[in-house]
């Protein structure tokens, strides 16, 4: 498929008819457990197994940003009710498309969306829709790896609040989009902030904000609010995140925020100290911070051939053995329930004993670590964020277990 050519939507559309929403207690989470994986949060795009074949090898990153795009527009469309989501392909997406460009109309009424093609001809909505994507996507397109991060991880927040205004009655719309460029300049002032921890604003990062200020929805008085931050300093304790009510919200700021202070060398004291304060100051838990920093850890670690900046900016087995320490204290913090897990299964307790006294074959090995893996997911800390399946080798597996989760019979061996 060529994601280059017109008609791109309505093909990559009708692949992807839209599911009922999971029965979550809380719909920030599904969109985090659904979006997540994708890496659209986090400005790099990860495209979904269903889109890992030989029609989609080779794409650039503008490709990939437009399937993982579309696929959370998909996603968040379905939240309250899916009866309201045409079932046919093609009122799908007439559905899909409309209502995209009315979104992109009262989300940015400065800019001006393309009716009519360069001849005078009237555009479908699903033309207008490749139009008004492919001019988000150039906006995003900064010659700095952090501006072209921060400007994709934007993208987010179209899927996020797309959902939101699908789902509202018109008069309060406009306050959802209020509440966009209310967030746009909170993460602003955090990156401000983040940068202002060791007490000095680098002139990359100054230079970097300046571009920023540019390319962001913001209305003038903003901008110069953050103008002044970034000139006078700023400290995470002078920011006010009491607007920013949404959980979805307040864990992407939290998860941008480790990224950005993580992403060029492990987290230092000082780093750690203010993901700490941000954390608190969103009515984070210490528990819910660490769930975040082992997200991002195993984002980077599932992810790391896909994302070219991870290899250039960070060493993997510093990485790899951050994140393996972090599970091992997760484990250990839940070894009752891991080991009740463990015995709930007679299969997984006849293979772990086996495997004491003799080789397990390797069909009987994928099921250990795929049970394992299972076992591991419904941990508080991992439930709701993607694991890195081809990391978590079996003898990765069997190092992190406690002994007291293991049948008697395997505990002396290890």
């Amino acid at each position: 498929m060529d994601l280059s050519e017109k008609g791109w939507f309505s093909d990559l559309l009708k692949s992807k008819q839209p599911e009922p929403s999971e029965q979550l207690d809380d719909k920030g989470e599904f969109i985090y457990k659904s979006i997540q994986p994708s890496g659209l949060m986090y400005g790099h795009p990860i495209l979904p197994k269903e889109y890992v074949s030989e029609d989609f090898l080779g794409l650039g990153s503008s490709e990939k940003l437009k399937i993982v795009l579309l696929d959370g527009f998909v996603k968040t469309a379905v939240l309250p009710s899916d009866s309201v989501i045409p079932t046919d392909p093609d009122e799908y997406v007439s559905f899909m498309s409309k209502v995209i460009v009315e979104f992109y109309e009262s989300a940015y009424p400065q800019n001006q969306i393309k009716s009519k093609s360069f001849w005078g001809k009237k555009l479908s909505n699903d033309e207008i829709v490749e139009n008004i994507i492919n001019d988000r996507l150039n906006t995003t397109n900064q010659p700095s790896f952090w501006g072209g991060f921060f400007n994709n991880s934007l993208l987010f927040l179209d899927v996020l609040f797309f959902g939101e205004w699908l789902n509202q009655p018109e008069e309060k719309r406009g306050t959802l989009i209020e509440q966009r460029d209310l967030t746009h300049q909170k993460l602003l002032e955090v990156m401000i902030a983040a940068s202002y921890a060791d007490g000095v604003l680098a002139k990359e990062e100054r230079d970097l904000f300046e571009d920023l200020l540019e390319s962001v929805h913001l209305t003038e008085p903003r901008k110069e609010y953050l103008t002044t931050l970034l000139d006078d300093g700023h400290s995470i304790n002078d920011i006010d995140l009491s607007d920013i009510s949404m959980w979805i919200l307040k864990k992407y700021t939290l998860e941008l925020a480790i990224l950005f202070v993580w992403a060029d060398e492990i987290v230092t004291e000082e780093e750690q100290e203010f993901i700490n304060l941000l954390g608190s100051k969103l009515d984070f838990s210490q528990q819910e911070i660490e769930r975040s920093m082992a997200a991002i850890e195993s984002f980077v670690v599932a992810n790391w051939g896909n994302v070219s900046f991870l290899q250039e900016k960070n060493n993997f087995s510093v990485i790899s053995d951050q994140f393996i320490k972090r599970m091992t204290k997760v484990v250990n913090a839940n070894k009752k329930m891991i080991s009740s897990e463990i015995k709930e299964s007679k299969e997984l307790m006849t293979l772990l004993t086996k495997s004491a006294n003799e080789s397990l074959t390797s069909e009987e090995q994928i099921i250990v670590r795929n049970q394992l893996i299972d076992i591991l997911k419904i941990l508080p800390t991992f439930v709701i964020i993607a694991l890195p399946g081809s990391f978590l080798t079996l003898p990765l597996l069997m190092k992190i277990l406690p002994e007291s989760a293991l049948p008697s019979a395997f505990q002396n061996k290890k």
